[in-house]
């Protein structure tokens, strides 16, 4: 057999070739990229196979996409072969198109981010609209799952109301469970239990009175807090007759986050004026103590100096 160096652009594809056929890509690849370099006849095939195995390598990567987009809008074939499988030219771009607009959407922002969810739920729905019930097919290629459009999407839905909620709890904590709820009907369909949402849904609905102020609030964890107490028993039957209750089920109290935060500031206010106190006791007890070493250090000089002179006067 001659050596690679030796080969045309064609006698390197087909060996290109081989190595997809075993499975061997990142090799492949390599010969790919020399079959280019040798002006091979078949250079914007080359380039979307190569483009191919790079999505391959990660199927989270947007550039990837894109890159196997383009070289799939130059291919002149309306449909080419990769190892055993065939795909179609236009579907595929379509495919790399929307899947490339979802992994860019899920970078945006944080979890907890409106840009993040909007362009989320734009990206599922356009890969709802262009793939729909076919399933991914490089998906399908490289891992061996047959997932449609439509489940990606769903999922992906269920993801963008999340981060709806968590950006709208702050300000809306009822429209934050609407989200949730849509999150949840979304992890239903893709068969998940839904649970979290559910949780979090109840979270952030639930409502009470504040204990101390009387305002009534709703979203636990965010506009009101539990504080640990102990409440008699004809308070907790005074509340148990109120329509929104101020003492949990635990007997507790139910604090918003004004009156709780302002709580928690003046007790760390008053534990920073104990603490301030007790330090300046402790450095002026030092003080005194190391006034008390040096008078005693003095006291035994003088000693000393006294013992040395009788010893001389002997």
């Amino acid at each position: 057999m001659a050596f690679g160096f030796f080969k045309d652009g064609d006698e390197l594809f087909n060996a290109a070739l081989e190595e997809i056929n075993r499975k061997e890509y990142d090799k492949a690849s390599k010969t790919l990229s020399k079959a280019l370099d040798k002006k091979s006849a078949k250079s914007d095939l080359i380039k979307v196979y190569i483009a191919f195995i790079n999505v391959g390598k990660d199927l989270n990567n947007a550039s990837y996409y894109t890159a196997l987009s383009s070289a799939l809008a130059s291919l002149g074939d309306s449909s080419f072969r990769f190892g055993l499988s065939e795909f179609d030219k236009d579907s595929l771009i379509r495919e790399c198109d929307a899947m490339a607009k979802c992994i860019t959407a899920r970078a945006v922002g944080d979890d907890s981010s409106e840009a993040r969810g909007k362009a989320e739920l734009d990206a599922a729905t356009n890969l709802m609209a262009v793939v729909g019930e076919n399933t991914l097919r490089i998906n399908e290629y490289y891992s061996g799952n047959n997932i449609t459009g439509t489940r990606m999407a769903t999922g992906l839905m269920a993801e963008a109301n999340e981060c709806l909620a968590q950006s709208a709890y702050w300000t809306d904590p009822q429209k934050a469970a609407e989200y949730q709820q849509q999150a949840y009907n979304y992890r239903r369909q893709n068969g998940e239990s839904g649970d979290a949402n559910l949780a979090r849904m109840q979270q952030y609905s639930k409502a009470c009175t504040c204990w101390f102020c009387g305002r009534q609030v709703v979203g636990e964890g965010l506009h009101f807090y539990v504080m640990s107490a102990d409440p008699s028993p004809q308070q907790i039957d005074k509340d148990s007759k109120e329509l929104q209750h101020s003492i949990s089920e635990g007997h507790d109290l139910y604090v918003c986050r004004a009156c709780y935060t302002g709580v928690s500031r003046r007790a760390d206010a008053i534990s920073n004026d104990y603490y301030n106190k007790g330090m300046d006791n402790l450095r002026q007890s030092e003080a005194r103590l190391q006034a008390q070493i040096a008078a005693l250090e003095g006291q035994i000089s003088r000693l000393q100096s006294q013992i040395s002179l009788m010893r001389m006067n002997r």
